[in-house]
């Protein structure tokens, strides 16, 4: 009831506001300005940051913390003109030690005609170790004539408290695989991702990977500190590794720590691939996306017994596939486009020979290799089971590196995390070889096999067939004469 009366009074104030003329003051036709906490959250109770808005969101009166990232807390001012700025002093109240965070810009936020919010931004410098709160409250404005708080008096939105609670930090890697041409003094930056934040001090005196390695190399953070979410860190090579005809391989794996926990990509494979003398101007990937469609497919058979009747059936299905972006030093590099400037800085270098799945969406997955139909109990977002996203996925050779309608492919070895609905995440190794050839004038078939392993799940290896088009006018594939194929698998 308490937020119906607010809606109500918000829509009877906008209402007199936009239909009235203005005043030459901070008023309109008496309705004066106010000033007010504006803290909105989305419907999964996330923070939303300014200038981040919705007319349909009751700002919050309170928040409940569960993370170290830095808060931020709008606080808007709403008129029509200002002829000078205008300040408001804020008090701060906490159950917790003083040391706990660090609050800024210090009791007092400001506003201009071009900036009617200002932002209230609380660092946290160590863990709580039961739950705290931190009370915000507006204490004056400089100018008489702007109202503290709403127009109301249900919820003036003039005190705002933040409840900590208990906290879980969690890291992942943003990628599963970079490659590199292995010269001498190379350098890789790859990133760390802290959905919930990390404190630096707890991360400087922490060994927080393990390294099975395959070349010498040296490994430094660049940026510790600079922000709450993320840690770059930068590779560089102290030996060549470039004989053409050996596969370079390290990896670097999270560790499962007392204060940071893995989720989604714990593994980061560094590959130098064994290289292949192929035509760029083939570009045989090219016949697989089209970034003028967000939503262009490729369709797969998938050889399985999955309602595990005792008969294999071909399954189609299709997953959303992209190119793989690369540096133009990339020797498999092929200009896709210079963004219509003379800078080289921008242009955008496609894989000849390399493609990907990925969901068009931020937040779900597409289902590369069909992959989630092998498995129940899965997740399928991005942040528990990026797996389910192979970027890069499949590698093409063409016969006598210049064929443009058949040759063999490469299902690019590589990691993939996948969790289950309780978020334990589970690493399948996948492998895998095959053919492709142009069926028929634009139609491209690539028969393979795909291997999955865990020894947990599958107790070992299993191999699966494939048949992929890169369009839905394929003939369907004639039946196999094999009875090995695949069954669903629970993640527990």
């Amino acid at each position: 009831m308490t937020h119906t009366k607010t809606i109500l009074a918000i829509a009877t104030v906008f209402t007199m506001m936009f239909s009235c003329s203005k005043n030459d003051d901070n008023t309109v036709d008496n309705v004066p300005s106010y000033v007010r906490f504006n803290f909105l959250t989305n419907s999964n109770n996330e923070p939303l940051e300014y200038p981040q808005v919705s007319s349909a969101i009751i700002p919050s009166v309170s928040y409940t913390n569960t993370s170290v990232n830095t808060l931020k807390v709008p606080v808007t001012l709403t008129s029509y003109t200002l002829e000078n700025e205008v300040t408001v002093n804020y008090s701060v109240a906490s159950s917790s030690n003083e040391d706990l965070f660090t609050i800024s810009p210090v009791n007092q936020v400001s506003f201009q005609n071009n900036q009617l919010t200002d932002t209230i931004y609380i660092n946290f410098n160590k863990r709580w170790s039961s739950e705290e709160s931190i009370i915000l409250n507006l204490e004056s404005v400089s100018d008489t004539s702007i109202n503290l708080g709403n127009l109301n008096s249900n919820e003036t939105n003039t005190e705002f408290t933040i409840n900590l609670e208990p906290i879980t930090t969690t890291y992942t890697f943003l990628e599963n695989r970079i490659e590199i041409t292995g010269a001498a003094g190379e350098q890789i930056d790859f990133t760390v991702n802290f959905p919930n934040g990390y404190l630096p001090s707890e991360i400087e005196t922490s060994n927080i990977f393990k390294f099975l390695n395959g070349f010498d190399y040296s490994i430094e953070p660049l940026d510790i500190g600079e922000n709450t979410s993320t840690i770059n860190y930068r590779i560089t090579l102290n030996e060549s590794v470039e004989n053409d005809d050996v596969l370079y391989q390290t990896i670097i794996t999270l560790i499962d720590s007392e204060n940071y926990t893995t989720t989604g990509n714990s593994t980061l494979q560094i590959v130098k691939p064994i290289k292949s003398d192929r035509d760029v101007t083939v570009n045989i990937a090219a016949n697989f996306y089209n970034l003028s469609d967000s939503f262009y497919r490729t369709y797969i058979e998938h050889w399985n017994d999955f309602n595990e009747d005792g008969e294999c059936v071909w399954q189609s299905t299709f997953a959303f596939t992209y190119p793989i972006v690369v540096e133009s030093t990339n020797p498999n590099a092929v200009l896709y486009s210079d963004n219509g400037t003379a800078d080289p800085l921008d242009d955008i270098y496609h894989h000849a020979f390399q493609i990907g799945f990925d969901s068009p969406i931020a937040t779900t997955t597409t289902n590369a290799f069909n992959l989630k139909r092998y498995f129940s109990n899965e997740s399928t977002s991005r942040a528990n089971s990026p797996g389910f996203n192979t970027t890069p996925a499949i590698e093409f050779f063409p016969e006598n590196g210049t064929n443009t309608t058949n040759g063999s492919i490469l299902i690019i070895p590589q990691f993939l995390t996948i969790s289950n609905k309780s978020d334990e995440s589970f690493s399948f190794a996948i492998s895998g070889e095959g053919t492709y050839e142009e069926v028929s004038p634009g139609i491209f078939e690539l028969k393979f096999q795909l291997n999955l392993t865990n020894d947990a799940i599958f107790g070992g290896t299993i191999t699966s067939e494939y048949r992929l088009y890169n369009t839905s006018s394929y003939t369907d594939p004639e039946d196999l004469t094999t009875n090995n194929c695949i069954t669903e698998y629970i993640l527990e």
